[in-house]
């Protein structure tokens, strides 16, 4: 399947970056653990709300960690029974509605998508710089690696078992698996158990500085990206007298100094860990922002979504979380529903304050494209520029550098609570990824990436 052919020179043509699911499965075939790689792959759902609830004010939730250093035949664990950060008096206990869930795109009949089917499991772990020869050559490998028993640890919740030399994996449970086209094949995970290197955790927080993430550039991981400058920028929540949102604008994030745990943080979804806040976004990054532009009843819409990917070369997908403020689905998912289509609008990092305005929970029939935001930005951070599609019916952002037309393949219910995927074709490309964009990280963070944070897998850059 060739990626769709874009109104542009650039060779650089993916929206960047792009996620690496790496990951073990367990073959009957072979009788083996398998260790492979996608960059067809990121977040479907969180998992839930992380909203106080109604629950009781002292309820208290066990956290198990195992030593940093487990051996395959260690079960040796310890308990935190101490109230949750957040849940003290006078706080409520956040909760989950369930387990969070991963996209992952494969080839249809690779060994690795059989193994998926028959054992109904696998194991993602974390792309990160010290392990980027072994990840690029799991991306191009073929035949797949066989990973031996003492660079295997077991995993939680699973029978497959984790890589050892891995910082942060997820043990996943196959909910669906869906056709993209062909040869190409989509499975949607359930996450039952979370194993993360406890000197990722700086003071309750995972520290994006220590994980060291990278993602790939284009499907084969010949070039990737280095998640390195990260910035802190908070999600617009409030009006000023004059009824504008103020947005705030990014600043760079400053390095976590604390104490990091001194074992392995440990839990199983839907519960949350002993944290100050849900950890779970911080785990798999950077993620490209999905700026989805569509049009329904209520108008014109514009919404970021970092629950986003490639799902094949031709296939995207985004995924929506909960109600719209209004009561009822997400503006993108119903207008996608009603219309058949979307538009995925890429965000340069000189737009950054204007896709973070876009994110404020707006009443139904409010078009992002003209927000009314407070004062305090320069014009071009904040001020966009609606365009038309080519060859379907939706707006697009202007003064973006690239964006994709999709018509919607399927939408896919993960709960009964309106978390849903939305799959779409790529009919029309156009644009390119040169220069600066923005990406997500964990809790309020967003990563600037540029040429200079690009390597080449192939070399020791």
């Amino acid at each position: 399947m060739a990626m769709p052919q874009f109104e542009s020179n650039s060779a650089r043509s993916w929206l960047q970056p792009m996620p690496i699911a790496w990951l073990t499965v367990e073959s009957a075939e072979t009788g083996s653990v398998l260790e492979s790689a996608s960059s067809f792959y990121n977040w479907a759902s969180d998992g839930g709300l992380t909203t106080p609830s109604a629950e009781a004010t002292t309820t208290t939730t066990t956290l198990t960690t195992t030593t940093t250093t487990p051996t395959a035949d260690s079960s040796e664990s310890l308990a935190c029974s101490a109230p949750c950060a957040g849940q003290a008096k006078g706080h409520l206990q956040r909760s989950q509605r369930h387990a969070p869930s991963l996209a992952l795109g494969l080839c249809t009949d690779c060994l690795v998508a059989r193994s998926i089917r028959e054992r109904g499991e696998a194991v993602i772990h974390t792309a990160t710089w010290q392990h980027r020869h072994r990840i690029q050559r799991a991306l191009t490998g073929d035949p797949v690696e066989v990973v031996l028993p003492e660079d295997l640890r077991p995993a939680q919740g699973v029978s497959v078992q984790r890589l050892a030399a891995a910082p942060v994996a997820f043990s996943c449970k196959l909910l669906q698996e869906l056709s993209v086209g062909d040869d190409r094949v989509a499975f949607i995970f359930s996450v039952v158990g979370i194993h993360v290197d406890g000197a990722l955790v700086v003071d309750g927080y995972i520290d994006s500085q220590a994980l060291q993430a990278i993602a790939a550039c284009e499907p084969t991981g010949s070039l990737m990206i280095a998640a390195r400058e990260e910035h802190v920028m908070p999600f617009p929540a409030e009006k000023d007298a004059a009824g504008c949102w103020i947005v705030a604008g990014s600043e760079p994030m400053i390095p976590r100094t604390g104490a990091h745990l001194r074992e392995d943080l440990v839990y199983e979804p839907p519960r949350l860990p002993c944290l100050p806040h849900n950890p779970l976004k911080a785990l798999v990054v950077p993620r490209p922002i999905g700026w989805i532009s569509t049009r329904g009843e209520f108008g014109d819409n514009l919404s970021p979504y970092s629950f986003f990917g490639y799902l094949a070369p031709d296939v995207v997908f985004f995924g929506a979380g909960g109600v719209h403020v209004d009561g009822g689905e997400k503006d993108a998912v119903r207008d996608a529903r009603s219309s058949g289509v979307f538009c995925v609008n890429m965000v340069p990092w000189k737009l950054r304050v204007a896709m973070n305005a876009s994110a404020a929970e707006a009443p139904h029939g409010v078009d992002e494209f003209s927000l009314p935001t407070a004062a305090g930005h320069d014009s071009d951070d904040i001020m966009l520029e609606k365009a038309s599609c080519e060859h379907i019916d939706a707006p697009r952002v202007g003064n973006s550098p690239m964006h994709l037309e999709c018509k919607v393949l399927e939408i896919i219910a993960l709960t009964e609570d309106q978390d849903v995927v939305v799959v779409g074709r790529i009919v029309h490309a156009a644009g390119s990824a040169d220069g600066a964009i923005a990406a997500r990280g964990g809790y309020f963070n967003y990563f600037r990436m540029s040429e200079e944070h690009v390597f080449s897998s192939t070399n020791n850059s």
